[in-house]
């Protein structure tokens, strides 16, 4: 199935971007992955390029055919990108404490499936047929109070209780493998995205574009928009992941929907 994306990455109204993402494509396998530096600490945007850069070499060194599951390759990619960094944080006591979240989605192109791993609050969000189907779930504290049905007002959503590089065992969530179908769509974003841009914009921008770069640019239009305002708007990527062609899905889904 043909695969297509596009990206931005904006340091929203901050002096540095701490965020990093890219992508790798061959006739085997597709891997996306977006990073996003823990902010406070020293270091943390070369964590995060450091995932980036990680995750991708391990993906390119899988073969899809022959590994057990997509679920062990994208453990072993997050494994590589945590070990690199605690190393990194051993050989350069200043970044000592650098971290960094994480969303990787590998495609296996030979079988049309697709499966996603993450730590900390960089999301992934898979649309069908122009519609919201699901996301991750953060790993923050607020989550956490949200899911045990505590009260939340007030706490933080940037306060994380995992991401690459922090002390102790990570245990990233891995999804279940999906089949691809002829119009999936994946947005993979960091807090700084969607903090700004609500669920509801995304779909309905996904509704009208006839491409992934017009999504994107939309949505990265929408983030500028919000971020603008803000007198310390974070920073803010995402890369965006159409199978098949997602447009003659979503907007033959409109024009049924206006015609009944």
């Amino acid at each position: 199935m043909n695969l297509s994306c596009a990206q931005f990455s904006r340091a929203g109204t901050r002096e540095s971007n701490q965020d990093a993402l890219g992508y790798t494509i061959s006739d085997d396998y597709a891997c996306f992955v977006v990073s996003d530096g823990v902010s406070g600490e020293t270091g943390s945007e070369i964590a995060a390029r450091c995932a980036v850069e990680r995750i991708l070499e391990r993906a390119q060194r899988s073969d899809p055919g022959h590994e057990p599951t997509l679920a062990h390759t994208l453990q072993a990619c997050i494994d590589d990108a945590h070990g690199a960094i605690r190393a990194s944080q051993q050989r350069e006591h200043e970044r000592g404490r650098m971290s960094a979240t994480v969303i990787a989605l590998l495609i296996d192109r030979r079988r049309d499936i697709a499966q996603w791993a993450h730590l900390g609050d960089s999301r992934l969000y898979r649309f069908a047929r122009g519609a919201l189907i699901e996301r991750t779930r953060d790993h923050s504290v607020r989550q956490q109070l949200l899911d045990a049905g505590l009260p939340s007002d007030g706490v933080n959503p940037g306060w994380l209780h995992m991401a690459l590089g922090m002390r102790g065992s990570i245990a990233p969530a891995i999804s279940e493998p999906h089949a691809l179908k002829d119009g999936d769509v994946f947005l993979l974003c960091t807090d700084g995205l969607w903090q700004t841009v609500a669920e509801e914009a995304l779909e309905d921008r996904l509704r009208i574009v006839h491409s992934v770069d017009d999504w994107a640019l939309l949505i990265e239009h929408e983030a500028m928009r919000h971020s603008g305002s803000a007198s310390n708007a974070d920073n803010y990527s995402a890369l965006a992941v159409w199978a098949g062609s997602p447009q003659n899905v979503t907007l033959q889904r409109v024009r049924t929907r206006r015609e009944g």
